[in-house]
């Protein structure tokens, strides 16, 4: 987790009350006893709570006559294999990270441990839209969960970021998202973390990066949940980097003809007759890399597109890239994106694997 675990802080004077409000802030399932130094003095879980509820305790009551007062910790310069160890052994989910002086400095989890350490840089997939042009398909889930091959759109997402490295994954959900988090759930079946970041109102897809920020200290990715790629996304953030941008936009190249002769002129006469010309332009691919600095930019509980962010970063002198995606890439918006990207698929396993050999 970000090391901001002084927000799962309580001290002895709190009430049950005032600790429920703690460990639903904080999201982990537990809250920290500690005194005003910040050492660790005891633990208490949302299941405690629970459990004293049924006693007959009082919400007002002081929070003391529920902790655990010899709270399970490890010290920050214990090994990997010593924590995943402590963790087989004592069967909890969260350990309190303490230094020398027992002064709290992160909290670990299971999955920190279970999954391999990958690369820093945060993945937010926006998977809480609507569908509405694919509604046919979408009445019943969200189109992120849509099958392509034998797996949802969002598998394939998440599989592909991993397979770069990168398994830190931020769901932000909305439309039928109890669908995408009993599928997914922690994401340790899949190999990566997931943490969901739950939008109670449609905040556009800046809205909900300002709602995972606290999850956002490094450059990170935002791609939308219903892209089919094989982007090769560790190049797009090495690139980002490299070039010192504040945010790098993946762009496809387009083309489209024109089902007619063009007729050049200056005033009015005529200079060029090109017929059926073909127009090459870069469209916005859906894939994004930023700097966390930028969500300053993002108002509070607002519905805010990613445009609106790229719009106000040109407009405030910070510096814009683009990143041209030459590997397969599919926006899934209509029925027919939605087959032809099945059928691609079908073509490109042929092939064994997506990769330049295939048609893109």
């Amino acid at each position: 987790m970000k090391n901001n675990v002084s927000r799962l802080f309580i001290y002895k004077n709190y009430s049950i009350r005032k600790t429920i409000e703690v460990i639903d802030s904080g999201a982990r399932g537990i809250a920290l006893l500690v005194d005003k130094r910040g050492k660790l003095i005891g633990t208490v879980t949302d299941g405690d709570i629970r459990r004293a509820i049924l006693r007959g305790i009082s919400l007002e009551d002081s929070i003391e006559n529920i902790v655990h007062y010899d709270p399970i910790s490890v010290n920050k310069n214990m090994r990997r294999e010593q924590i995943k160890d402590i963790f087989i052994k004592k069967a909890v989910k969260d350990i309190p990270i303490v230094d020398d002086d027992n002064k709290v400095i992160d909290l670990v989890t299971i999955n920190d441990i279970l999954i391999p350490k990958g690369k820093e840089n945060p993945v937010v997939i926006m998977a809480g839209g609507l569908g509405t042009r694919l509604r046919d398909l979408t009445k019943e889930i969200p189109k992120p969960m849509l099958k392509v091959g034998n797996d949802p759109i969002l598998q394939h997402i998440i599989n592909n970021f991993k397979q770069y490295g990168y398994n830190k994954i931020l769901l932000s959900v909305n439309y039928k998202s109890e669908i995408i988090e009993n599928y997914f759930q922690d994401g340790i079946a899949y190999g990566v973390k997931i943490e969901y970041i739950r939008e109670n109102k449609r905040l556009g897809t800046a809205g909900g990066i300002k709602l995972a920020g606290d999850y956002l200290d490094e450059p990170f990715f935002v791609i939308n949940g219903d892209i089919f790629t094989n982007l090769n996304v560790e190049n797009m953030m090495e690139f980002h980097m490299k070039n010192n941008y504040d945010i790098t936009i993946g762009t496809r190249k387009h083309s489209f003809q024109i089902p007619y002769g063009v007729v050049k002129t200056n005033g009015s006469n005529v200079v060029a007759l090109e017929e059926k010309p073909t127009i090459e332009y870069l469209i916005n691919g859906g894939v994004y890399c930023l700097n966390p600095d930028l969500i300053d930019f993002i108002p509070d509980n607002e519905y805010f597109e990613i445009t609106d962010l790229i719009d106000i970063c040109i407009k405030n002198g910070k510096k814009v890239g683009s990143y041209e995606i030459m590997d397969y890439w599919m926006d899934i918006g209509r029925i027919e994106d939605y087959n032809k990207v099945n059928k691609d698929l079908y073509d490109l396993i042929s092939c064994d694997k997506v990769d330049d050999n295939c048609d893109k």
